[in-house]
């Protein structure tokens, strides 16, 4: 059978590595007889999938993986505020700056927690696959993890460095300036992703031998450092930027393990959490919006902070009690089984929609405003959102005719077999280093700095993770 993330074994590699007995979760294996279509191609159909899924597999942390991508899509298209001056000159922003009172809608959009969640989920069910049953070491499985992150996202940095270097020959590198750092808007997540990937082989085996110990160390030390910034005493201030992310993580790998409360408790626990984070923003000195723009006050992402904690907490406390009724939904024949075709086939192209739904909102903007159609109402109102609809909805056939392209490049990533080789430990975590500060100067809003992260990244992805030059260059597995 054609299988994948399959169960680990019982032993002593289980022991070592203290992966629970509850290990089938997340399992998709064809264990139906190859079809004449199967047979033909090494890559399975979305159909082939959905009939292999095994019926203990957790749907709801593929939908909400699937769910998420798009409502940051979406959110941060409908963030976008573009004007044009007296000289036909186009400057954009957040829509939040000219209109606060829209900031609610981001208690709906802001799904970055979930997803570091449902990343902690994959990452724990992932690594008790390869180190429990496989015997391969942490630091092969980061390289992995990362080549599979990298491989579209160098084909986004490749294709922006061609746009800079084409504008320099036109002359017309200030619009390419400002479009490469609205298209890199949302990289500042996979930084912090790639760091929350490098950490999680290390941390995931402590978090299982010592929960109580490792919760209170990440939570006091994320308390006191947060106290620390508003009493005006800067003790490593960007520190919060790995802990905030990382605690996220780490309720990922306690709901994979089965430790989280169920039902009326969890339900009563969510509760408990949106009054606290409401109580926050009402009293406290967080803004309700939570999601950063120019200008906020005491932004709750940038870095994380106890609002944002609290926020993410309801929302992904709230979302794990529902995940058992969407998986029964999910598994359901009839729309269930639609659905459940539609989220597989949304997790074959999530990265790529995540990765590239700025560059199509950018290239949709050049458009609308070539075309005469930049809303002209006051940001906020009834009207400008009715004379907005055509760049959201240009923005979205652009995203899908590059997703139906360079989609490839992801879904190639996800189930390719081809084998690497090691690059050690030590190597292995520079290179995560690397990649994160790359990505976050990338995205640092400076086009110079943004041209300079991306040819890092290239390089490093050339030099150190690329399959067919690590084979040259990297020792066997041993």
């Amino acid at each position: 059978p054609f299988c994948w993330v399959p169960t680990a074994p019982q032993g002593a590699p289980r022991r070592i590595w203290g992966i629970p007995p509850a290990d089938t979760d997340g399992v998709i294996c064809l264990n139906r007889p190859m079809t004449s279509s199967t047979q033909s191609s090494t890559t399975p159909t979305g159909r082939d999938l959905a009939a292999g899924t095994k019926d203990d597999r957790n749907r709801a942390v593929d939908a909400y993986r699937a769910l998420a991508m798009v409502a940051v899509a979406f959110g941060h298209w409908a963030a976008i505020a573009v004007s044009v001056d007296s000289n036909n000159s186009i400057s954009g922003g957040n829509a939040l700056e000219f209109a606060p009172s829209m900031s609610w809608i981001t208690w709906i959009f802001q799904v970055m927690p979930l997803f570091f969640v449902v990343g902690g989920f994959a990452s724990a069910m992932s690594l008790d696959t390869y180190v429990g049953r496989n015997g391969g070491s942490p630091h092969d499985w980061v390289a992995s993890r990362l080549r599979r992150m990298l491989a579209p996202t160098v084909v986004l940095a490749t294709t922006w460095m061609a746009i800079m270097a084409a504008s320099a020959l036109f002359g017309v590198t200030g619009l390419a300036s400002t479009a490469l750092i609205g298209a890199a808007i949302p990289l500042w997540f996979l930084a912090n992703y790639t760091i929350d990937t490098a950490i999680a082989p290390y941390l995931l085996p402590r978090f299982r031998s010592h929960r109580g110990l490792v919760a209170s160390l990440l939570g006091g030390t994320f308390i006191a450092l947060e106290v620390a910034r508003f009493a005006g005493v800067a003790v490593l201030p960007e520190l919060n930027w790995v802990l905030g992310w990382l605690i996220f993580q780490v309720v990922g790998f306690a709901w994979r393990d089965g430790v989280l409360p169920t039902g009326r408790t969890l339900v009563a626990a969510a509760a408990a959490l949106w009054a606290t984070a409401v109580a926050l923003v009402a009293f406290g000195p967080w803004p309700v919006a939570m999601v950063n723009f120019p200008g906020v006050e005491h932004s709750p992402t940038h870095p994380p902070t106890l609002a944002l904690l609290a926020f993410g907490m309801a929302y992904s406390a709230t979302a794990i009690a529902a995940a058992p009724a969407v998986t029964r939904f999910l598994s359901s024949d009839g729309a269930g089984r639609t659905a459940w075709l539609g989220v597989i086939g949304a997790n074959s192209m999530a990265m790529t929609v995540y990765l590239w739904h700025m560059t199509a909102a950018t290239a949709a903007t050049v458009v609308v405003w070539q075309l005469g159609l930049v809303p002209t109402a006051e940001v906020g109102t009834g009207s400008w959102w009715l004379q907005k609809l055509p760049l959201v909805g240009l923005s979205a056939i652009m995203l899908a005719a590059i997703v139906a392209v360079v989609g490839k490049v992801e879904r190639r990533a996800l189930l390719s077999t081809t084998s690497t080789r090691s690059l050690g430990m030590a190597r292995t975590i520079g290179v995560a280093a690397l990649v994160s500060t790359a990505i976050k100067a990338w995205s640092s809003g400076s086009a110079p700095i943004a041209v300079g992260g991306c040819l890092v990244l290239l390089a490093v992805w050339h030099l150190a993770l690329n399959p067919a030059t690590t084979a040259r260059l990297a020792r066997p597995v041993r």
